[in-house]
Formats: C-alpha cells, structure tokens, sequence
C-alpha cells in the first residue's frame, strides 16, 4: 500500500509545480500530508486478493471545480491556497489507488493512463516537470461524439450449389436456393421428402 500511496502523492506534487506561489517546501508538505490522509483511510479498504474492490471509495477526484475533500485537507494542512489548488489539479480527473496498481483518467472520454503497475514495476513519467501540467492542462475537456461506422452495402449472396441439412426430427431436408441472386423479399424453398 505505502508504493502505491508514494507514486500517487508524487503524482498529485507535479501539478503544484506549475504555480510560482508553491516553493519545494509546500509541495513537499503537501505529498506528505496527502500520503497521511490516504493511509488512514485506506487502511480499512485494501485488499490485495481483490484489489479492484473498494477502487470508488480509494478513488480521488476533481470534478465541475469541486476537488476532492482528501486534496482540500492536505491543502489546509500544508498552508496551501485553495484557489490555487483549485486552478492547479485538472478538471474531471480521476485518480485511482488501488493495490499493485495506481492510474488515472482526465475527462469523461480520456483514456486510462497507468502512473505505476505492480507486475511491471514503476512506470515513468516526463523527468521533465515543467512541461507535465501543461500537457495535461493543455486540452479543456469536453464531450465528445462518436458515430458509428456506416453499414456494410447490403448485396444479395450467390449461392450455386444445394446444401443438404439433416436433422433428427426430419428424415432429411435440402435447401436449393436458386443459382442467381434473389429480391428481398423471396423466400428460399425447402423440398422434404418422408
């Protein structure tokens, strides 16, 4: 659990770095405080023979403005600005601590990125934090509509030979569909014989 909590809460640090107003002392401070707060309530709900278990109440989030009440205590208690954690943690993120894994989604459509997968090892981010938020920051979120491929065109199937069905219920039975292509609404012929 302690990985996980570490490679999550260095996570959450890289979007403070984004700000002039958080010196490496707040943002310290921060990772700190919010690898305390997820220990404690975590401790309860973590179980590595079910790890997706419980991923709802671990999840940590940021939705329409309103940042998860685990963010806002860390905040308070690493005398960090609200507003300026408010404008820092993208909108619609969703991140997931859960055991052997820790990931996360930006949007309603984003994709799942993995931050850290337990059967791999660490998975690693840009070195380079000051373009990290940006990137992720860059693209307000937004719904997006997916259409579905177009219909294959609807063309008649040529059948040239009789395919003989048997079943148990019936002696035999043949279907003889005619050699050239048939409208819609024709039928195919069954001939049985008793």
């Amino acid at each position: 659990m302690l990985l996980e909590i570490s490679c999550a809460s260095d996570f959450l640090g890289r979007f403070l770095t984004a700000s002039t107003v958080c010196t490496p002392q707040i943002i310290d401070s921060f990772k700190k405080e919010i690898a305390t707060l997820m220990q404690e309530k975590y401790t309860n709900h973590w179980d590595p023979q079910r790890p997706h278990y419980g991923n709802g109440y671990r999840a940590i989030t940021s939705f329409s403005g309103k940042v998860d009440p685990l963010l806002c205590q860390a905040a308070q208690k690493s005398s960090l600005p609200m507003e300026t954690l408010q404008g820092l943690i993208p909108r619609d993120l969703v991140l997931w601590v859960e055991p052997y894994t820790v990931s996360f989604r930006i949007g309603d459509h984003g994709s799942i990125n993995t931050i850290y997968d337990g059967t791999r090892g660490k998975v690693s981010m840009k070195a380079d934090n000051s373009s990290f938020p940006s990137k992720i920051m860059g693209r307000p979120s937004s719904a997006v509509r997916i259409s579905p491929p177009p219909s294959p065109p609807n063309v008649p199937a040529r059948v040239s030979h009789a395919i003989p069905i048997t079943s148990p219920l019936t002696k035999s039975q043949i279907i003889t569909p005619s050699a050239t292509p048939s409208p819609p609404s024709s039928k195919l012929s069954i001939m049985s014989s008793v």
